[in-house]
C-alpha cells in the first residue's frame, strides 16, 4: 500500500493526472492523507481481492538505436541469445488481456526499450492500453532518435497518454551514423498538443550501473537498500514475465538465476487461469523485498557522469 501511495503521489515524471483527480488529492492532505488513502485501498481490495499495479512498463524491444555505457537497463550487454524477439500484437494482446483479468487496475502503463519507437506496431499496441478502462495512464520512454509516425502521433493524442524524452542532443559516436532529433521530435510534441516530461539533460543526470553478480547477502540488510530504490516504480513486463525492476530483466535473460528469482517471477503466459494469476500478484506484490537484489551491488557508484556516453 506504501509503494501504491508513493506511485498515486509523486508518478513517474510521465503522468498527465494522477489516478484521482487533483481535488480529491487536495482534500486528502488536510486529513492525514496516507492513513485515508490506505483505507481506500484496503476497501477496494475487500471488495475487488485483486492486487493493484502501480506501474508496469512493457519491454517492447531489447534492441536500441543508441548505445550507453551507462543503460540502466543494460541494453549493450545483451546479445543475439538473449535478446528479446519480436512480439506481435496478437501476443501483446493477449498478455495484456489476461493480465488485466486478474487485477484490479494498472496505475501507470508503459512502453519502452532499449527504443520503443523500433516496433512498426506501437501505435497500435498503445491504443488498444489506451482503450483498457483498467489503465489509468499510458507512457512512451524514447530517446529521439526516430521521429514518431503520423499514426503514432495520432494516437499519442489522448489525456491518458504523456511521452518521457531524453535529451541526448550532446551525445557524440552514436553508432551506424544515428542521429538525435530531440528538437525536431519536441516541436511535433508541442505542434500535436501531446504531453511530455524530458527525464534527462545534457549534464549530470547518469551515473555508473551497479555490479551484477550473485550472492547470499543478509536480507536484513538488503532491504533497506530495496525500500529505497528507484526501482520499486519500474516493475517489467517482458515476454510475459512480470520482475521488479529495469535491471531484472538483463538478469533474468542473461545470468545465471537463483531458485529464489525462478519462484519469484510472475508469468502471465503459464497462468492457469486468471484466479491463478491474481493469487500469485498477491504474493508477488506481498514480498519483503525482491530476491533480484541479491545481485544488485551498488557500493561503488559514480554519479553525474556525461549524458549518453556511448560505448
Amino acid at each position: 500500500m506504501k509503494l501504491i501511495y508513493k506511485n498515486f503521489t509523486a508518478g513517474q515524471g510521465c503522468a498527465v493526472a494522477f489516478p484521482f483527480k487533483l481535488k480529491f488529492v487536495n482534500f486528502l492532505k488536510k486529513f492525514s492523507p496516507e492513513r485515508l488513502y490506505y483505507k481506500v485501498i484496503k476497501t477496494r481490495f475487500f471488495l475487488t481481492g485483486k492486487a493493484v499495479i502501480p506501474c508496469l512498463e512493457y519491454v517492447v524491444t531489447t534492441k536500441c538505436t543508441m548505445n550507453c555505457k551507462q543503460c540502466n537497463t543494460f541494453i549493450p550487454y545483451f546479445n543475439d541469445k538473449t535478446h528479446l524477439k519480436h512480439t506481435s500484437f496478437e501476443q501483446f494482446k493477449k498478455d495484456l488481456d489476461k493480465l488485466l483479468k486478474s487485477v484490479d487496475y494498472v496505475d501507470y502503463f508503459g512502453f519502452v526499450g532499449g527504443e520503443p519507437l523500433i516496433d512498426n506496431n506501437l501505435a497500435k499496441k498503445v491504443q488498444y492500453a489506451l482503450n483498457k478502462r483498467q489503465i489509468k495512464h499510458v507512457f512512451i520512454a524514447s530517446n529521439c532518435t526516430i521521429l514518431p509516425s503520423n499514426e503514432l502521433l495520432k494516437v499519442m493524442k489522448n489525456k491518458k497518454f504523456k511521452i518521457q524524452i531524453s535529451n541526448y542532443n550532446n551525445v557524440k559516436n552514436i553508432k551506424n551514423g544515428i542521429t538525435v532529433k530531440h528538437n525536431e521530435f519536441k516541436d511535433l510534441l508541442i505542434r500535436n498538443n501531446i504531453s511530455y516530461s524530458n527525464p534527462h539533460g545534457f549534464d549530470g543526470l547518469f551515473q555508473s550501473m551497479p555490479e551484477l553478480y550473485k550472492d547470499i547477502q543478509d536480507p536484513a540488510k538488503i532491504k533497506p537498500i530495496h525500500d529505497k530504490c528507484w526501482g520499486l516504480f519500474c516493475n517489467m513486463l517482458c515476454e510475459g514475465e512480470i520482475t521488479p525492476c529495469t535491471i531484472s530483466v538483463y538478469i533474468n535473460r542473461n545470468l545465471e538465476l537463483s531458485d529464489g528469482i525462478k519462484e519469484e517471477v510472475v508469468n502471465i503466459r503459464t497462468a492457469k487461469n486468471a484466479k491463478d494469476l491474481t493469487d500469485k500478484l498477491i504474493k508477488y506484490y506481498a514480498r519483503d523485498y525482491s530476491q533480484f537484489c541479491h545481485y544488485c551491488h551498488s557500493d561503488n557508484i559514480i554519479y553525474n557522469l556525461p549524458c549518453g556516453e556511448q560505448i
